[in-house]
């Protein structure tokens, strides 16, 4: 029997947003021993695929099908699954095959089943900001009643670390963004507290709201711009945790002896299948419980997919995670 065909996003050489166009009869891959394939209807845009994009990262090497988290319906499983079954709605994190495309291959450690309160584009939204925000938070130590500073929060990741804290129970949740619909978004996910870092207060304003006792936990996405603030700003016995810098950091380390601060690296694609359950356990009960609520940003079809790309690159300030259509329905 012929090989079924699908449109997806190949990369045949790394380049500009422009190089980035839909592509038809691309063989849909077939499923292995472990393995399921996934009819996707949403997809999740991550800064790091432009990265990929224009200079590649690690073992990626052309012709490939960019796009690393999604959603969609389970299309058939290999031999050994045991967890999934054919129609059931997933989300899925780093799969064999990219997410840009009608059908992704992915190991089943890989794939999760979506809440059935949550849509596809909210699925699409899930599995790289609130899977990182959870393990920064685990990574922390976080406690019921502590309080944390999420820097540079209207992203998908900021968005989701502000629900999560909040929903697991800190006793205040601050976020800082430098728009006004980003502020808005972060106060909509639960911040008690929003501040516009572009402010010429904005040090100032978070020493009020925290006082002499400091924040427990600072996530931080913008450590080289921020990290001598973050020392002040941290509790005694307090923790960083960086997750993302555009530049080297300057750290005068007496400011961390004297509070015996731990500053941490996050990285998700670090984490194991172990942990990977229990970030989609994690999940599953916030949606149950009602508080966890992905916030999906600006969507496109698959077609505009260099408008996307073009649309990060070129924005002000971010607003949620923008996402991919995939459904042939909303390619109409």
């Amino acid at each position: 029997m012929a090989n079924r065909m699908m449109r997806g996003v190949e990369i045949e050489k790394f380049g500009d947003a422009d190089s980035l166009s839909l592509k038809e009869n691309i063989p849909v891959p077939q499923v292995g021993k472990y393995e399921v394939l996934i009819q996707m209807k949403a997809v999740g845009i991550n800064e790091l695929e432009l990265r990929i994009r224009s200079n590649g990262w690690r073992t990626f090497k052309p012709p490939f099908i960019l796009g690393f988290d999604g959603a969609g319906v389970i299309d058939s499983v290999g031999e050994g699954v045991t967890t999934l079954k054919p129609g059931d709605r997933v989300y899925v994190f780093q799969p064999i095959t990219g997410t840009y495309a009608e059908y992704c291959l992915a190991a089943q450690d890989r794939v999760y089943k979506l809440p059935n309160n949550l849509s596809f584009e909210e699925g699409a939204v899930l599995p790289n900001p609130y899977f990182c925000a959870i393990r920064c938070l685990t990574r922390a130590g976080f406690k019921k009643g502590e309080t944390v500073l999420v820097n540079g929060a209207s992203g998908g990741f900021g968005l989701g670390a502000i629900q999560l804290a909040r929903g697991l129970g800190a006793s205040k949740v601050v976020g800082t963004a430098g728009t006004m619909r980003g502020r808005e978004l972060v106060k909509q996910m639960g911040a008690d507290e929003v501040i516009d870092y572009k402010s010429p207060d904005f040090k100032r304003n978070l020493r009020d709201i925290f006082g002499p006792e400091g924040v427990d936990i600072i996530i931080e996405t913008n450590v080289d711009v921020n990290f001598e603030m973050d020392m002040e700003l941290v509790a005694r016995m307090g923790r960083i945790v960086v997750i993302g810098k555009r530049g080297k950091t300057v750290c005068t380390p007496q400011n961390l002896v004297f509070k015996e601060t731990t500053v941490l690296g996050c990285a998700l694609f670090f984490c194991d299948s172990g942990e990977r359950k229990i970030m989609s356990e994690m999940i599953d009960h916030g949606a149950n419980e009602g508080w966890l609520k992905p916030y999906v940003g600006t969507t496109f079809k698959l077609s505009e997919v260099a408008a996307s790309h073009k649309f990060i690159e070129n924005r002000r300030g971010a607003s949620g995670k923008l996402i991919l259509l995939i459904d042939s329905s909303a390619e109409a």
